[in-house]
Parts: structure tokens; sequence; C-alpha cells
């Protein structure tokens, strides 16, 4: 089994007790703060759980050149909110389904926002609570200051749309709470939008 991991920060990630390989990447603008050593210390704490060969990589996961079909599972862990626009978004999901193998699946886990702005507004709202309750009102600030900056979150609706018009079959919403939320999508042996059928990857 290969397995694709994209993460910006440190993550640890076990397949149901099966080993499997882990790949990590890394955005540019996001690795600045980072020690030198970062990349091998998440390959040693994959190295716990996993007992097959494991690579990782430093870079812009839209600019590493991967294997198309290469990889059964790919996991993209708090790293996707970092795309900005509608083109950036759909070049990156089309990117991860040619990556998909035939049989495999996509899992993401990120910060979300909302399509209509009173649920927006209601949502950011209690993130806020959140983060006063753990690091006051400095801290909100600090961190709505660097996501107004950095990130460009889009709805769990528009991502699961865009898993379907890549595509992407068997789209599951797995959880959702406030501006946060995990789905992923099944990629099966036929290709609704093209056509190509090919068979499950042995």
């Amino acid at each position: 089994m290969h397995f694709l991991l994209l993460v910006s920060v440190v993550g640890l990630y076990r397949v149901y007790g099966k080993d499997f390989t882990g790949r990590s990447f890394y955005r540019k603008h996001l690795i600045r703060g980072f020690e030198s050593g970062y990349c091998q210390k998440v390959s040693e704490r994959i190295s716990t759980v996993n007992t097959g060969k494991i690579r990782t990589f430093q870079g812009d996961f839209r600019e590493i050149d991967l294997p198309d079909q290469g990889y059964d599972i790919i996991i993209a862990a708090a790293v996707l909110h970092h795309l900005r626009d509608d083109q950036d978004w759909e070049l990156t999901f089309n990117k991860i389904y040619r990556l998909t193998a035939f049989g495999g699946s996509v899992w993401i886990t990120d910060l979300v926002s909302h399509e209509t702005e009173p649920i927006q507004s209601l949502m950011w709202e209690r993130y806020g609570q959140y983060l006063r309750s753990v690091g006051g009102k400095d801290y909100q600030t600090k961190v709505f200051d660097y996501i107004d900056k950095e990130d460009s979150p889009r709805s769990a609706t528009y991502q699961l749309d865009l898993l379907r018009k890549v595509g992407f079959d068997h789209i599951e919403l797995l959880h959702k709470n406030s501006c946060f939320a995990a789905f992923g999508a099944v990629k099966t042996v036929y290709h609704r939008v093209t056509g190509d059928v090919a068979p499950l990857r042995t």
C-alpha cells in the first residue's frame, strides 16, 4: 500500500494497523520557520508505526513531480486552506485525483468557511470564543490576523463539489464542527468525466 500524507504541521497517521509508505509535503512559505531537521523528525515519528519505506519531501505540493495513480491513500491534514483562488483549488484537486490510484481514496481535514454570511459570522464567533478560552483576546486576534493574511479556506460543500467535479465518486462528509471539517472520496475504476476505465491496482 502506498500512502501520501500532505501536512503543514507535524502529523502522525496510522492506517488501521497496516504498514504504509509515508510521504510528507510542506508548502514553501510554511517551512520557513521550521528548524532544519524538521523533515527528519517527522520521518522518525512515522517510523514508530511503519515498517515500510519512508520518504520525506520539503516543498510546494503543486510543484513536486509525483507519479500519476501512485498512491492508494492520500491525506491532506490542515494544508489545503492555504490555496488561493478558484483556479489554484481546481488545479490542486485535479493533481490529487491524478495521483490517486484507481480504487484509492483521499481524506481531508481542514479549516473551512461557510457559504452564507450569517452562518459564517456565527461559526467565526464560536471559533473566536474557543481561541479566547485557550489564550485570551490577544491570542484570538493573532490567529485571526494570520488567517486573514495567509489563508483562503473554502466551504466543505465547495470542496465536496470539487472532488466530484475532478472525477472522484463516493463522496463522504465524516465530520463538521464550527469552522473545521473532515471529508473524503474514493476514485473508482470508472471515471465519470472522461469515461476512462482501469483495473484496480493489486
